[in-house]
This record gives structure tokens, C-alpha cells and sequence, in this order.
């Protein structure tokens, strides 16, 4: 059988390592090892496979109509865990995804990672080992787009200042009380944190720019909030709310990490943008 990974998967546990930094931190991140010259919003090429392209951390990275241009390679310093989230043009038909995941060949796969197929949809985590590896995206009907990445290595993370947007899963952003959240299309740019006290309830309400039908959102329960119809905030590496809208206790003292993941409610699926507000009731 094939390794399908979830094509969503979440940040980590409560209470992991990371550390408080401005905005300025994260413009001096390496572009893959340095392999990657330019900056701006230009796309990066991949390549072919016997001259596959450098990802890029900073741009975004091109997936092309002809799928034999789709090759690329990435450089890994130590183990990291690898965020990839894709942007397609034309949207995904949810039939086409699932024809993928019921395949049993090994290398089938929208997105493969080492000649191995790892994702049937728009994104993908991975545990990968330092060194090179091979990344390859090749979507029906000759779909075409562009990917981000992210990695983040020991689980190690910089936690941002809050300003309204979400941050990537190296660098989550805290949440803002004051104004409204951003919730992007880009899935590796929903990611958010509240450090706070035992007994801190938050209270989140999302706004999207297309409603979710109940059917949906009885679908994600079903699913436990863990199959490929999960929808809504996921707190520290757990299920997906399966709501558009989250009423959380803390259970203890901690730093928690928050993703808001939704998808379009019709045959043909893509990332669903709009923004959450947020409140806070402290501990008494």
C-alpha cells in the first residue's frame, strides 16, 4: 500500500519549544541552503527529472501545466518536518481525489516526495531525514498553480507578534483581540498561538467568504475531524473542530498552536479565505 500521508496534519503539542521574535526574524531565513537567488513575488521553475529545480522558501514555486517541468529537490540541514500547501487554478474535483486514494500504486500520488506518492490533495506533512530529496506534482487534467514550503526542524518554532494575519508553521503568529485574523488560501500561512493560564477560554468566530453547509460539517464529525473532510481550528497536533466557530478552555498553563484549515463545499474543492475574531475570558 502506499504511504498517503493526511493531507491536513497539524502543528505540535502544547507547550513545545519556540521563542517570542519580530517580524524582522523571519526575512533572514536561507533560501534552500542558498541554492535559490532572487527575491519578490516571481515564481520559482522546477525542472526536469534529470534536472530538477531548487525549491524556493521565499518564492512561490511554480506547478506547470506539463508535469514533466513539476521536478524539484530540497536540502535538509538536520530531520525536519516538511509543510507543503498547493494553490491550484482549477481547483481540485473531489472524484479526482478520491480515484487517487483508492489506487494501490505505490508511487500514485498528486504530490510525491522521493518517487514515493504522499498526498492525493492541496497538502501535505512530512517527517523527513537531512539530506536531498526529490518533490514531484503532477494533478489532473493538467492543473496548474503553485506551491509554498515550510520546515521546521526539532520542533523548534519563532512565535510572531500579532498583527491580524497568521504566520507560517515556523514562525505562527499570535492571535489578535483587536483585529480581524486572516484566514489565507494558502494553507501554510494559517498558523496561529495563544499563550496563556489554566482556565483562559477563547472564543473564535470565522467569517468566510462562502458559508460551510451542515452536511459538511457532519461529514468532519464522522471522520472524527481527522479524514480528508476535516474542517476548522486544530489546536496542538489534534483533530479539526469540525465548526466555524471554537469555544476553548485552556486545560493548563502552555503555549498552544492553532491551524484553521476550510475547503470549498462543492464538487470541485479549494481553499475557502475570509478571517476569525477572537476573544478572551481569563481565569478567574
Amino acid at each position: 500500500m502506499k504511504n498517503i500521508t493526511a493531507s491536513i496534519l497539524l502543528l505540535a503539542l502544547a507547550g513545545c519549544g519556540g521563542s517570542n521574535e519580530d517580524d524582522s526574524a523571519s526575512s533572514s531565513v536561507a533560501d534552500n541552503a542558498g541554492t535559490v537567488t532572487g527575491s519578490g513575488n516571481e515564481f520559482n521553475p522546477g525542472g526536469t527529472p534529470s534536472n530538477p529545480g531548487p525549491v524556493s522558501f521565499i518564492k512561490k514555486n511554480e506547478i506547470n501545466v506539463d508535469a514533466f517541468e513539476n521536478y524539484f529537490t530540497i536540502n535538509l540541514e538536520k530531520d525536519s518536518k516538511l509543510y507543503i500547501s498547493a494553490l491550484l487554478d482549477l481547483g481540485m474535483k473531489t472524484l479526482d481525489k478520491t480515484r487517487c486514494v483508492s489506487s494501490t500504486v505505490e508511487e500514485s500520488g498528486f504530490i510525491t516526495v522521493d518517487s514515493i506518492g504522499v498526498a492525493c490533495d492541496h497538502r501535505v506533512v512530512l517527517d523527513l531525514k537531512a539530506g536531498q530529496h526529490s518533490i514531484h506534482f503532477e494533478y489532473p487534467n493538467s492543473n496548474y498553480g503553485y506551491f509554498t514550503v515550510d520546515t521546521i526542524e526539532n520542533n523548534q518554532r519563532t512565535i510572531l507578534n500579532e498583527n491580524g494575519s497568521g504566520g507560517l508553521p515556523s514562525t505562527p503568529r499570535k492571535i489578535s483581540f483587536t483585529e480581524n485574523n486572516e484566514i489565507n488560501k494558502d494553507l501554510n500561512n494559517n498558523y496561529f498561538v495563544y499563550e496563556g493560564k489554566a482556565g483562559d477560554k477563547l472564543f473564535l468566530n470565522s467569517y468566510l467568504q462562502e458559508s460551510i453547509p451542515a452536511l459538511m460539517l457532519t461529514r468532519c464529525r464522522s471522520g472524527a475531524g481527522e479524514d480528508r473532510s476535516a474542517i476548522g481550528f486544530s489546536i496542538n497536533e489534534g483533530a479539526y473542530s469540525c465548526t466555524e466557530n471554537l469555544e476553548y478552555e485552556l486545560p493548563e498553563d502552555g503555549t498552544y498552536f492553532f491551524h484553521v484549515f476550510y475547503m470549498a463545499p462543492s464538487d470541485v474543492t479549494y481553499p475557502v479565505p475570509g478571517y476569525f475574531r477572537a476573544d478572551i475570558q481569563y481565569a478567574q
